[in-house]
């Protein structure tokens, strides 16, 4: 799904600012027709809302990966990593997925010797980006 238009608009805005009143006035328009359009964003789980004194409109790390690649990739992808074994390794490898956006569906280890053969299937990611990221903790990533 290409985001594109209103929608990378609002999600642009965002970044700067995080009421709807405010977004409004970048788009010149309404505040009630980007209620509209944030209403669907919450519920696709690009941005989060808060009420109150501190509240507003807020991009979570969904949005700010969907607005980065400026697409959706709803297929998720196995990987094969092999790494030294290590104490926090499956941390790690956890952490730098969660930096780049990626969210692990489910994971199985395997040892062998003093390396770890780890599978993984994850959602919201690209495995060149996946890999670039484990450069100096895996040995090898592999698209299954």
């Amino acid at each position: 799904m290409k985001i594109d238009g209103i929608t990378e608009q609002i999600l642009t805005i965002l970044e700067k600012y995080t009421t709807t009143k405010e977004i409004a006035m970048e788009l010149k328009t309404h505040p009630k027709n980007i209620d509209r359009y944030i209403r669907v964003l919450r519920d696709l789980g690009f941005v989060d809302t808060k009420k109150g004194k501190t509240g507003g409109v807020f991009l979570t790390n969904e949005g700010k990966y969907v607005l980065k690649k400026k697409n959706i990739n709803l297929i998720t992808i196995k990987v094969q990593v092999v790494a030294n074994d290590k104490i926090g390794l499956l941390a790690s490898i956890s952490s730098k997925i969660s930096e780049i956006n990626g969210n692990i569906l489910s994971t199985t280890l395997e040892k062998e010797g003093n390396k770890v053969v780890i599978w993984l299937v994850i959602e919201n990611l690209e495995f060149n980006d996946l890999k670039e990221n484990l450069e100096g903790i895996a040995e090898k990533v592999v698209l299954v």
